[in-house]
């Protein structure tokens, strides 16, 4: 009776963990990258009522143990790390992981860890988690590029605040010189380059047809300063030979002097058609102030400046584990390591077994709701027979009471 009674308890303890776990699945439907758990049970105990024994050469077979078991016990809770749908969201700063890995949070002590990519900036322009507010973990880019082999640090940004000009080095023209022009004939265009202070200076590039067939000179003048070069046609117009011109910047206004400029000409042809150069690009810039960050693919923290361009200012790193199930759940979406998870890697999206990170999109949770209400139901009716079994060996035992009281 006994036995009975405690396997009909354990069953209904049993039971009432795995509603637990199923109720926290369906009230979690709709949690960002929430990963629904799953419970397993284990039988219990066994009352050895008589041991087994093998056939022997006297003539006695052989007998099976005879056990009885003492009810349920729960076996595991495990997390089902299957990937959740990603949903658009718009929202310039939202990333979701789409295959492996779990974005990198710190609050300054510990480490942690989450597929949930909704962040923001905080009041200090630095890249956290919504819900907890952790600062993301990944690596701010120099002059637009990152290295992620390194180690991570939070993301900063200096949003609002004026960034330093660059200056000009390199500019490139474009253009065709006519091959029909005859001795002497000129087209000049300017090249604007900016200083080291963000001061825009030009600079006169004059191309003149020589007496030499398929031969043009380009002078480069600025104030005082000038450098020359003599350009050299093919037959089928193509240039060979020198195609770049370099010019010393005298500067008075406080920039950094000389600054050196080199033109490129590669890009030049001489065809029969009237002559036209144009400036096609040069690489210094104003100073400009960081508007607005975005989110781009792989986790790419892009910045919007006044001056229209955008640039790379950071990376997000993404972590991985060999067992993922074995890290510990701390509430607000957050994951911490645990032994059974195994060592942490860390390093970019994409690369390493890790996932891409999908910009401005949330990854939704992986609850079924239809089989979690029918996992609900199940379980209730499982919950049912153990109280069932309670309250028929407490009718048995009743039954023994009475027939002893008779």
């Amino acid at each position: 009776m006994n036995r009975a009674l405690f396997a009909g308890l354990s069953g209904t303890l049993a039971f009432q963990n795995r509603l637990d776990v199923v109720a926290n699945n369906i009230a979690n439907a709709d949690t960002v990258a929430y990963n629904e758990a799953r419970v397993t049970f284990s039988d219990a105990l066994y009352e050895t009522l008589r041991g087994g024994r093998a056939g022997s050469d006297l003539g006695l077979g052989g007998l099976n143990p005879m056990q009885i078991g003492s009810g349920v016990s729960l076996g595991s809770v495990q997390v089902r790390h299957s990937q959740g749908s990603l949903e658009r969201t718009g929202q310039a700063l939202d990333a979701a992981v789409d295959g492996h890995g779990m974005f990198v949070l710190s609050d300054g002590a510990g480490t942690f860890y989450t597929r949930d990519g909704a962040f923001i900036l905080d009041n200090t322009n630095t890249l956290v988690g919504a819900t907890t507010g952790f600062r993301v973990q990944g690596w701010m880019a120099t002059d637009g590029q990152v290295d992620s082999t390194g180690g991570t640090s939070d993301l900063t940004f200096q949003v609002g605040e004026l960034w330093p000009a660059e200056a000009t080095e390199n500019a490139t023209v474009v253009g065709n010189l006519d091959a029909t022009a005859a001795e002497g004939d000129q087209i000049t265009t300017t090249v604007g380059v900016y200083d080291s202070l963000g001061t825009m200076h030009e600079i006169a590039a004059t191309f003149t047809r020589t007496a030499n067939p398929n031969e043009w000179t380009c002078e480069a003048i600025y104030g005082a300063d000038s450098a020359s070069a003599t350009l050299t046609f093919d037959a089928n117009g193509r240039l060979t030979g020198t195609d770049s011109v370099a010019l010393d910047l005298t500067l008075t206004n406080g920039a950094t002097s000389p600054q050196s400029v080199d033109i490129s000409l590669a890009q030049l042809t001489q065809l029969s058609q009237a002559s036209s150069v144009a400036v096609a690009s040069q690489d210094g810039r104003p100073p400009a102030a960081l508007v607005s960050v975005q989110m781009a693919q792989d986790g790419i923290v892009q910045g919007q400046f006044s001056d229209g361009r955008t640039q790379t200012l950071a990376q997000v790193a993404l972590a991985n584990f060999p067992n993922v199930g074995g890290l510990r759940r701390t509430g607000a979406n957050i994951y911490e390591e645990a032994p059974a998870a195994g060592v942490v890697t860390i390093g970019a999206a994409g690369v390493g077994g890790r996932g891409h990170i999908v910009s401005q999109s949330l990854e939704m949770s992986n609850v079924d709701i239809t089989r979690a209400f029918v996992e609900m139901i199940t379980t209730q009716r499982s919950f049912q027979a153990s109280t069932r079994v309670i309250a028929t060996a407490n009718r048995m035992l009743d039954d023994v009471v009475r027939l002893v009281q008779s």
